[in-house]
């Protein structure tokens, strides 16, 4: 009777462990669905530090990232994706993982690693199947890094991927021959040239970035500055014309160089953000993602 009395509160004991997990799991999912992100991530966190199988940890440790994701903090996102490592490369939360980061990677603005990780998922993985999941964003970043030819072949095997009629695939070459020819792809400044045109003709780089107003103020502010100081020097007046003239004309000078370098650095961002929403608007409205 002793031995039946303890069996039976041992299995309550591991019961209510068991239902508390569970139900800690459900309450993290609830809020996540809720859009509660930030309080789904502490209840993750939670999760996490109680964790004691691997598999749990990496799961808690995945939806976690989920929640910064949707938080818009990349870095954070992948702070809690990146210790993460698989011996099995068909898992499929190495796959689930592996795409996140990727798409993290691109989100945050570094789509160079966000290419070393898809490009490591595919010399690990021999799941082709899988492949096309990652595919849009791989097609993303080398707009991104201006790899235009090889974005060209990644949409074209992408199409080559989907199961569409003879005259949905000719229709899609087409459109992705037409996005991808020269006269349609994104006229991307020199942040180089931009520098050097300012350097040589004060305000000219400013133009060339694409603000051409901006550009006319710079050299007028510039001549101005240059025609007083030759004023004063004239009247005699050369401490003054170096201190105020000279010494105010180094600062906007300098400073439209410097600025010419951002304006294309900008602009540059702003032409491949549209050319993306454009490709982005394409796959959505002729693939189906899941």
């Amino acid at each position: 009777m002793p031995n039946t009395i303890k069996f039976f509160f041992s299995f309550i004991f591991l019961c209510g462990i068991f239902l508390s997990s569970s139900a800690a799991v459900l309450k993290g999912d609830s809020l996540y669905a809720a859009g509660q992100y930030f309080e789904a991530s502490i209840e993750y966190e939670r999760m996490i530090f109680n964790a004691e199988a691997q598999a749990d940890l990496y799961s808690h440790k995945y939806k976690k990232a989920l929640c910064y994701k949707q938080l818009r903090n990349f870095d954070r996102a992948l702070e809690e994706l990146q210790p993460m490592y698989f011996s099995n490369a068909d898992d499929s939360l190495y796959r689930q993982v592996c795409y996140e980061q990727s798409l993290c990677f691109y989100l945050n603005g570094e789509p160079a690693k966000a290419l070393w990780k898809i490009d490591e998922y595919f010399h690990r993985s021999d799941d082709t199947a899988t492949y096309r999941l990652f595919i849009p964003v791989k097609l993303l970043c080398l707009n991104e890094t201006l790899q235009w030819n090889e974005a060209k072949e990644c949409f074209i095997g992408f199409i080559q991927m989907q199961n569409f009629t003879p005259e949905k695939r000719t229709e899609m070459y087409q459109i992705v021959n037409t996005l991808y020819e020269k006269r349609n792809l994104p006229h991307i400044r020199s942040i180089k040239k931009a520098e050097n045109w300012s350097r040589f003709i004060p305000g000219s780089g400013q133009i060339y970035a694409g603000k051409t107003g901006e550009g006319i103020v710079n050299f007028l502010i510039n001549a101005s500055v240059l025609a007083f100081s030759a004023h004063q020097a004239i009247n005699g007046f050369y401490i003054t014309g170096y201190l105020a003239g000279l010494g105010f004309f180094n600062k906007t000078y300098h400073g439209g160089i410097k600025r010419s370098g951002i304006l294309a650095t900008q602009r540059n961002k702003e032409l491949i953000v549209n050319f993306n929403g454009e490709i982005n608007a394409t796959i959505r409205s002729n693939f189906e993602l899941n």
